[in-house]
């Protein structure tokens, strides 16, 4: 930016994969220290969690997490007391930049303690959850940190990956497993979710919808897509508001010169924030049309209804006429409009939510296997439940899903920045720096529960980021089990083959807090 200003022109930024790795700002390298009380039947009674967090040398801005994850750290769960305190320290490697959920250290520390909790009682981690989880019958409920839920699901999440992965089957024919000999383990992560962060420069998203004279909508976004897939979900949200095939519909985005101003993507707000938005702006068009409509056919504008184009007389199908036809007369024939009707089919809109966050939740369970001579760790199975709320497209949202588990394997079992003594980084490649493949990576079973969200028309929740947030304690957790039963403790990532195997050695004593890296 500083070196267009100076030129006055355009100026492309290339790099190599090596300056990519030895320059730019890395993920989170956070370490939590917890204690936590509980009943001897496992209610908890309070927590105190002491976050440590290093944001490098040079942090992005805004790149802290503190602030959050304190506030977010009891989760789903009821927590009557809760103490937390953070620190954030220089060190003299990469800087902090924010990587998909951010603050996911507050989700990893309270899964792998519960699941310490649930070994020092005797008792089966899931069973551990099922006690503590938050109810629906229980909401609105209001954390001892003054966060503030207005819906969650994670009781009903907890039990729907448990049904889909056969838990208490699977727990019985672990049993078999470690009598044969195998390292099997199980584990859980459970989430609640902030989403649709609406505060600050965040707050607001813009939209302009524009039906042509040929009956075509274009979009204009403030959103700025890279890879969520928004050309079809706001394509969706816009179809179903205009009534129009999908394909029909054209979403324009990161034109500075002409679209809306807007944070861009981020805080998974896009179907809340940027989809409120441009369903807003649809519905200023949808009545524009009707009213054109009603004033040709003489009907009242709320007998009409508009299905694949066409816009009629709810239950009168052949009493109608096209939406391409309602464009060309508002474009080309201005006399013909209602009084005090302007020309052309343009809305605009800015949305902001009821809420500055709208809660997601989900559940993630996997079965995994370790090979005691290798250290390898294989994914057996691995199963998903997400209330995300009303789905605009389920395959969008089994790829948010997907992509953010493989990310999450991969922080736990295969990437790692690693430095030398003096702070120079060791991992400048792809062949230092460790990525999953489609060879790594498990087939994902889902699960969906849709609970329409109070803070928005469309009753959708963000879930860009949980993905990334509740792999890595699920993974954890089930190599943490299966070692259990050589007596290891496991609390640290990454748990690539040469780690598990110093801690089946006994050459890698864990640490007395939880380490996450990525």
């Amino acid at each position: 930016m500083l070196a267009t200003r100076r030129l006055g022109r355009p100026v492309k930024w290339i790099q190599d994969r090596r300056e990519n790795l030895l320059g730019d700002h890395h993920a989170r390298e956070d370490q939590v220290t917890l204690t936590m009380a509980v009943s001897e039947d496992g209610t908890i009674l309070g927590v105190k969690a002491d976050f440590l967090e290093s944001c490098g040398a040079y942090p992005a801005a805004f790149s802290s997490a503190t602030p959050f994850t304190t506030l977010i750290f009891p989760g789903p769960y009821r927590v009557p007391a809760c103490a937390a305190s953070a620190k954030t320290v220089h060190t003299n490697t990469c800087g902090r930049g924010s990587y998909r959920g951010p603050w996911m250290i507050e989700t990893v520390g309270r899964e792998l303690m519960l699941d310490r909790v649930a070994a020092q009682l005797g008792m089966d981690p899931l069973e551990l959850r099922r006690r503590n989880v938050i109810g629906e019958h229980e909401l609105p409920y209001a954390l001892p940190t003054g966060v503030f839920y207005d819906q969650m699901t994670a009781a009903a999440t907890l039990e729907q990956a448990a049904q889909l992965i056969g838990y208490d089957d699977l727990r019985e024919q672990q049993k078999r497993w470690r009598a044969d000999g195998r390292l099997v383990g199980i584990g859980v992560g459970l989430l609640a979710e902030p989403s649709a962060m609406a505060f600050g420069w965040m707050s607001t998203d813009g939209a302009t919808v524009k039906v042509g004279p040929n009956g075509r909508a274009d979009v204009l976004t403030s959103a700025a897509g890279h890879g969520q897939s928004l050309e079809t979900t706001i394509a969706q949200v816009v179809a179903d508001e205009l009534g129009i095939d999908v394909s029909h519909v054209r979403v324009l985005q990161g034109d500075t010169d002409a679209a809306p101003t807007g944070p861009g993507t981020g805080g998974s707000r896009s179907a809340v924030i940027a989809g409120g938005a441009a369903r807003q702006a649809a519905r200023e068009v949808r009545t524009r049309m009707i009213a054109i409509a009603a004033n040709e056919l003489e009907a009242a504008p709320e007998d009409l209804e508009i299905v694949d184009g066409h816009i009629h007389v709810a239950g009168t199908p052949t009493r109608g006429v096209s939406v391409a036809d309602v464009s060309r007369k508002a474009y080309y024939e201005p006399g013909a409009l209602p009084p005090g009707q302007a020309p052309g089919l343009e809305g605009q809109a800015r949305y902001t939510p009821a809420s500055p966050v709208t809660w997601s939740n989900a559940c993630h369970i996997c079965l995994i296997e370790v090979d005691r001579e290798t250290g390898k760790v294989e994914i057996l199975r691995y199963v998903v439940s997400e209330d995300c709320g009303v789905m605009i497209n389920p395959n969008v949202v089994e790829g948010q899903i997907a992509g953010g588990v493989v990310q999450g394997i991969g922080g736990v079992l295969y990437e790692h920045m690693a430095y030398d003594e003096d702070g120079n980084p060791l991992t400048t490649t792809f062949m230092d720096y460790l990525l999953p493949t489609a060879t790594e990576v498990p087939e994902i079973e889902y699960g969906h529960i849709e609970t329409p969200a109070p803070t928005n028309p469309g009753g959708h929740k963000g879930m860009g980021e949980g993905g990334a947030i509740a792999s890595p304690p699920a993974v954890i957790n089930a190599v943490a089990d299966a070692l259990a039963a050589e007596g290891v403790q496991a609390r640290v990532q990454p748990l690539g083959p040469a780690d598990v195997l110093r801690l089946l050695e006994g050459k890698l004593t864990p640490a007395s807090s939880i380490v996450s890296t990525g």
